[in-house]
């Protein structure tokens, strides 16, 4: 029991210690993504304004690496035709709220989000013209991708691992009637190769998601809810 409350303590201060951090271009503490990630300590907040960043981004501390729209669009990172825009090496980092472009052109895993470690969520970006959109190195499992919409890439993913690429079960019953007021809590991703019925997405019932789910490249995963219109535009 004392070994319980010792730990839970922990937990406590640990998030009590997390510090917010901010990058941008004026009035914030770094003006680039990559001098904030090496300076942040695990489980700080680094919050992104609004611009372009030309850089390659790599993340070695578990973090929430979240991008703010402050008032000129999603930050845009930008890698320059060089390796992946941004690369998650921690576990249990979450990256949310950016447009990814212009990756290297290597097979060898550049993309707008290269994943190289476990349980981490990426969510609500806009991964746009890059070698491979997301990459997952294989083996690297329980990552958890929603509301991304990846458009144009040369390559849209590669995943041959475990992980998650939509969330949420459509009720019925009386939860299902009020889900036709309220809207069924379910979450996925929008591929631009996989938005029209000549590319297999037919939405009949009017739902907003192709009928049938979108394998996720050669692996075991589906998309079980694949919008048919962007999200983050």
């Amino acid at each position: 029991m004392r070994g319980s409350l010792i730990i839970i303590l922990i937990l406590i201060l640990g998030f009590a210690n997390a510090a917010k951090i901010t990058v941008g271009p004026a009035d914030a503490n770094y003006s680039a993504i990559q001098q904030a990630a090496d300076n942040a300590s695990k489980g700080d907040l680094i919050e992104v304004q609004s611009g372009t960043y030309h850089e390659n981004v790599y993340l070695f501390h578990t973090v929430t690496l979240q991008g703010v729209n402050t008032g000129k669009g999603l930050p845009v990172v930008d890698a320059g035709g060089s390796a992946s825009a941004i690369t998650v090496i921690s576990n249990g980092t979450t990256v949310s709220g950016f447009n990814l472009t212009n990756s290297g052109h290597c097979g060898c895993g550049n993309a707008g989000i290269l994943v190289e470690s476990n349980n981490n969520t990426i969510k609500n970006n806009i991964i746009l013209k890059n070698k491979y959109g997301i990459y997952v190195r294989p083996g690297k499992t329980n990552n958890t991708f929603l509301s991304n919409d990846l458009l144009d890439n040369q390559i849209t993913l590669n995943d041959t691992s475990l992980n998650h690429w939509s969330e949420g079960e459509k009720a019925g019953g009386l939860q299902g009637l009020l889900e036709l007021i309220t809207g069924a809590k379910v979450y996925g991703n929008h591929y631009s190769d996989y938005e029209k019925p000549g590319q297999g997405c037919n939405d009949t019932n009017n739902d907003g998601f192709c009928d049938v789910p979108r394998k996720i490249g050669d692996g075991p995963n589906v998309d079980k809810y694949p919008s048919i219109s962007p999200i983050n535009i």
